[in-house]
């Protein structure tokens, strides 16, 4: 963790990406790169999901996304500086998989939520999410002290979690109904309801002219948890759908099991869901998923379908990454930066080095824009 004069930059707010000298010539090659490469939210790989429709529904999945409904933009660029949201821009931030920093870095844990507190104001934060695995063994009570400390950094600001498969077991989970039950939300005013004593959960935020309703499903989710957030979606018809779950893309982002499920039994079934927001496997990606609600072969909405895991990078868990979604509303878009406040460092596998490690995933996948779905 920085320490005095060191940390300062997180309090200046004319500083840019960028100080350290030794990175400027490993930025201007990655930038180089990412504009000659595809930009915005990349395809998905083989297998995809059926276009079959879907039973009980007109909705249809057509997969991948039409080229047509992509916007090409330009990855983001080095200035302005991201962590200043400009005026009317507003920033979601997104923690996943946190558990080696529960188990033996607790600092790390510490610094992200520190970062994001402490950043609060400059970056516009209207919300975190927390993706699961909190901690790595739920029976080490340690990991839940180390995990708890973190986020009650955070408690001032608007966040949601969810258990992970470390977590819980099965149907045990009661270490983490002690540590981030309904108990530790309710009360707070954008908690608007929980499922198995927040095993599931919704959570009701209002940012720029957005009204949002972020629902959670832990692992191992069960037809009744399925029916919780196709309710929950179902009584909010006015509001922007966000689907925050632990497993739902595999490493090579096709879907998981879990996935599949949630794919067919609540994306094409709820026309005002608009993203996932996934952990678990290791990767960092954005590929949209075009739906046709009312079956007649043209896409009614594009649903945003992101994973965002660095758990594998590195050799403490991570190196602290975490993801910015930046929302601007005025421009039509979200930029996505995956960011380290212990390196001050956007991009991670931009290096020789790191590009070798076992799960190392496209450094051009990292950071991008996509046209806003909902707008």
């Amino acid at each position: 963790m920085a320490t005095g004069a060191d940390s300062d930059w997180l309090h200046k707010p004319g500083k840019i990406w960028y100080t350290n000298n030794m990175k400027r010539s490993v930025c201007l090659l990655a930038i180089l790169l990412a504009l000659l490469l595809p930009t915005g939210c990349r395809r998905a790989p083989s297998p995809a999901p059926t276009d079959a429709v879907v039973s009980g529904s007109d909705a249809v999945s057509l997969w991948p996304v039409p080229e047509e409904t992509l916007l090409p933009l330009a990855p983001p660029s080095p200035t302005p500086d991201p962590l200043l949201a400009g005026e009317g821009v507003y920033t979601i931030g997104w923690l996943s998989d946190t558990q080696h920093y529960s188990r033996r870095y607790p600092a790390i844990f510490l610094e992200q939520t520190r970062f994001l507190a402490e950043n609060a104001d400059r970056l516009n934060l209207a919300y975190i999410v927390h993706t699961g695995d909190l901690v790595h063994n739920r029976d080490e009570e340690a990991q839940w002290r180390a995990a708890d400390e973190a986020m009650r950094v955070i408690d001032a600001i608007p966040y949601g979690v969810l258990p992970g498969n470390h977590d819980v077991s099965g149907e045990d989970d009661s270490a983490y109904s002690r540590w981030f039950g309904a108990a530790r939300m309710e009360g707070k005013p954008w908690y608007g309801g929980s499922y198995r004593n927040n095993r599931g959960h919704f959570d009701l935020i209002d940012a720029g002219n957005t009204d949002y309703l972020f629902v959670y499903l832990g692992y191992n989710m069960d037809e009744e948890g399925i029916r919780f957030v196709n309710e929950t979606l179902a009584a909010h018809p006015g509001r922007v759908g966000i689907l925050c779950v632990h497993s739902y893309f595999d490493t090579d982002c096709t879907l998981t099991e879990q996935g599949r499920r949630l794919y067919d039994s609540v994306v094409l079934q709820n026309p005002n869901l608009y993203m996932v927001l996934c952990g678990h496997r290791y990767n960092s990606r954005c590929i949209p998923a075009a739906v046709d609600d009312d079956g007649d072969g043209t896409a009614d909405r594009t649903v945003l379908q992101m994973i965002c895991n660095y758990q594998a990078a590195g050799f403490v868990g991570g190196d602290g990454y975490l993801r910015l979604l930046q929302v601007d509303e005025a421009a039509g878009e979200i930029c996505f930066y995956n960011y380290s406040p212990l390196h001050d460092d956007f991009v991670y596998y931009d290096t020789e080095e790191h590009r070798a490690e076992n799960y190392a995933f496209d450094p051009a996948d990292e950071q991008g824009c996509v046209p806003i779905p909902w707008m």
